[in-house]
């Protein structure tokens, strides 16, 4: 197992769970990674019809869910996230496919907006939970080596199966050219005075708005910056998050800023969960953009099925 972050350590746990013996490679532990500067709301994010990419997102719906359960412990917690359209009258293909399930509820629709739903959904405090993901691997056995992998097909000659879940290292790793990063900026706050519940307008996908309730802080965002690679925030980008945030959630006017943190999604145009062609034993998961902690388990589950499965 290649890959420390949250794609890595779920399909770590799922190989556990199939009786496997795992020992995950990374050089970084999970706090250092880039899934830990994630939002981290279950949140489907394609704007098209994906079978796929739906079945990925409710086998994580469900884990998350249930690991909601001992939130204290698990850092996942259930929260009323409400959606807001400002170009479509129509809720999003995946809001519908999954309305059977009364997991969406229209809401009241402010000025400004053609279009607002609510629905619960699972919340991560992405610190918290990629520590617990650590803990449930390390007391089922797993071994954890620190080490950069700069050869793959060596790792999958010397163990006979490796996972990769290195993101945007496999467009070195595994020579893929499709990968790129986008840049996001969030800002960790204090929690406002009132303040409940999650808010996402996506209507604009380089200037995504959006409002997250944590325990004890809250997650203002956001930016998806293609090609930029700048870890240095300008005052002026800080300002247009937190203005943005206020007015689609007046709670947050005011938030005060602890900290401004800036990740790099690795994406690709689709997510590649498959044996590579050329190296037996090797199987990859990567390339999930902002959408990791929405795909995990899925994604997990399916990594997890082409190792058993024989050629």
């Amino acid at each position: 197992m290649v890959g420390g972050g949250v794609s890595g350590l779920t399909t770590a746990l799922e190989l556990q769970e199939r009786g496997r013996p795992v020992t995950l490679v990374t050089p970084e532990p999970p706090h250092h990674t880039t899934s830990v500067l994630a939002a981290a709301i279950w949140h489907p994010l394609l704007r098209r019809p994906d079978p796929v990419y739906l079945r990925r997102a409710t086998t994580a719906l469900h884990r998350l869910t249930a690991l909601s359960r001992r939130p204290a412990e698990s850092g996942v917690r259930i929260r009323t996230l409400t959606e807001f359209s400002a170009t479509s009258s129509e809720v999003p293909w995946w809001v519908r496919e999954m309305s059977g399930d009364n997991l969406a509820r229209p809401a009241p629709c402010p000025p400004g907006y053609a279009a607002a739903w609510t629905l619960p959904v699972p919340a991560v405090d992405a610190d918290r939970y990629l520590a617990h993901l650590a803990e449930r691997f390390a007391a089922r056995g797993g071994r954890t080596e620190h080490r950069l992998v700069t050869d793959l097909a060596a790792e999958a000659g010397r163990t006979g199966a490796v996972v990769n879940c290195t993101g945007y290292g496999s467009a070195a790793l595994a020579g893929d050219r499709s990968l790129s990063l986008v840049r996001g900026v969030l800002l960790r706050c204090a929690k406002p005075e009132g303040l409940q519940g999650c808010w996402i307008d996506g209507s604009d996908p380089r200037r995504p708005t959006y409002v997250i309730e944590r325990e004890h802080d809250a997650v203002l965002g956001g930016t998806a910056d293609p090609g930029l690679v700048a870890t240095t925030v300008p005052e002026e980008t800080v300002a247009d998050v937190l203005e943005r945030c206020a007015r689609l959630v007046p709670a947050a006017a005011g938030a005060r800023v602890l900290e401004v943190r800036v990740g790099f999604r690795p994406t690709r145009g689709t997510v590649r969960v498959e044996r590579d062609p050329y190296i037996p034993g090797l199987v990859h998961n990567y390339g999930h953009g902002a959408a990791g902690y929405t795909l995990s388990w899925g994604c997990a589950a399916d990594a997890a099925d082409l190792l058993d499965k024989p050629h």
